[in-house]
């Protein structure tokens, strides 16, 4: 039996997995504390926060793509050191913040510097780890990024339960002090690119864009990604609306999916090697996703227990399916691209999270909630869709690169 290839890292991949525990060990504390910290501790109306947070998204859909010009024009990792220690700083702002104003003008900022830094992340990642090891790897990076998220949230939840005036500028500091690590340990790995040669900004914008095939898989994208907020908004609210089903329940489902991404998310993530796997890999992901929502569609359907062992069994199968996507994802999105345009390429690819953003939570909430039994058909629907586009992938040939890449040895 074939060991993980965790097992026998480099140097490279080590400090490649420790920084995302700890870069995610902060936005951990983010997440579950800054709301909570506008609000109560900055007194920011709770409107402006809401209206502000979604404001910065939308705008993100329109900046993350020129953005992505400076990660080819000074390099990816320099690039990505540059934007976690301006994230350190920018976050540990935060707590000289005292007004909307400043709140405001700081959020933006720092919602295009965290939109960048994702697609500047997995370029990093896929420059210095080998082809045939990459989805597994970014699949620990993955697991360890969720352990690094709950670890956070732990902290910050008895932070505040002890002393809420602490614990409240601790969401920030230990959200600063995480990225001012992650600079300090990306510093070490070895730089995969070339210095770029000067190019003027005309030259940059005209260079080569993603092709019909990558937007084709990048719109495709946000809909298996609406699993999201079925998950997140959609199975929340129609369990406060279910008085035959425990208000708790919603717990055990986030339980069920994370314990299934930190646990199952690497084994899921092996095989991935070239486009008939990952292909396969999208329909295996949407037939898995239409069968959760069609368990939830029966969960509608019945009562009592019947109902919270249909909710159970449909986390666990759209769990599996999220996972399933998320590794034939990374494949496509980064051997779609060439090489020396992967930067360019990823950052239109991240767009399908943040269309998610914009689409999922009107569709679970005005489709799936609000229709019931024809809300989980509609979601049904979709997934079969994605499972049936999924075959046309298994055809798709990846860009041949320009240039050699140079790569991190995996093993020691």
């Amino acid at each position: 039996m074939r060991k993980p290839a965790i097992l026998n890292t480099s140097p490279t991949v080590r400090a490649l997995l420790i920084t995302a525990l700890v870069n995610a060990t902060g936005t951990g504390a983010f997440m579950s504390g800054s709301v909570l910290y506008f609000s109560n501790h900055l007194d920011v109306p709770a409107d402006t926060v809401g209206v502000t947070l979604s404001v910065c998204a939308l705008l993100t859909l329109f900046t993350t793509v020129p953005a992505s010009l400076l990660l080819e024009r000074f390099g990816v990792k320099r690039t990505l050191v540059f934007l976690h220690v301006f994230r350190a700083v920018g976050y540990s702002s935060y707590l000289l913040v005292d007004s909307a104003a400043p709140f405001i003008a700081l959020t933006l900022v720092l919602t295009i510097a965290d939109r960048l830094a994702n697609p500047a992340s997995q370029a990093l990642l896929a420059a210095v780890l080998p082809a045939e090891q990459r989805v597994e790897i970014m699949a620990w990076r993955h697991s360890a990024g969720n352990a690094g998220i709950g670890l956070g949230s732990l902290i910050v939840a008895v932070a505040i339960s002890l002393s809420p005036s602490l614990g409240y500028p601790l969401v920030m500091l230990l959200d600063g002090v995480s990225f001012l690590v992650a600079a300090t340990l990306l510093v070490k790995i070895p730089s995969p690119e070339r210095p770029a040669a000067p190019r003027k900004g005309v030259e940059l914008f005209t260079r080569r864009w993603p092709d019909l095939t990558y937007l084709a898989f990048t719109g495709i994208s946000v809909l298996f990604l609406l699993s999201d907020a079925l998950m997140t908004v959609a199975l929340p609210l129609w369990v406060s609306e279910r008085a035959d089903v425990a208000v708790g329940m919603v717990g055990v489902l986030f339980l069920i999916n994370t314990v299934v991404t930190v646990v199952l998310q690497p084994r899921l993530s092996r095989g991935l090697t070239d486009a008939a796997t990952a292909g396969r890999a999208l329909v295996q992901s949407g037939c898995l996703l239409a069968a959760g929502a069609t368990a939830f569609l029966i969960g509608d359907l019945t009562t009592a227990w019947a109902t919270s062992a249909a909710l159970v069994v449909g986390a666990i199968l759209l769990s599996v399916g999220e996972a399933r996507f998320t590794a034939a994802g990374w494949w496509f999105s980064v051997e779609l691209a060439p090489a020396d345009k992967r930067p360019r390429f990823l950052a239109v690819y991240s767009l399908s999270a943040t269309g998610e953003r914009v689409v999922g939570p009107l569709f679970a909430s005005f489709v799936v909630v609000r229709l019931g039994a024809a809300g989980w058909l509609a979601a049904v629907a979709v997934f079969v869709i994605c499972a049936v586009t999924g075959r046309v992938f298994r055809h798709a040939a990846p860009q041949a690169p320009q240039e050699a890449e140079p790569q991190v040895p995996v093993r020691s």
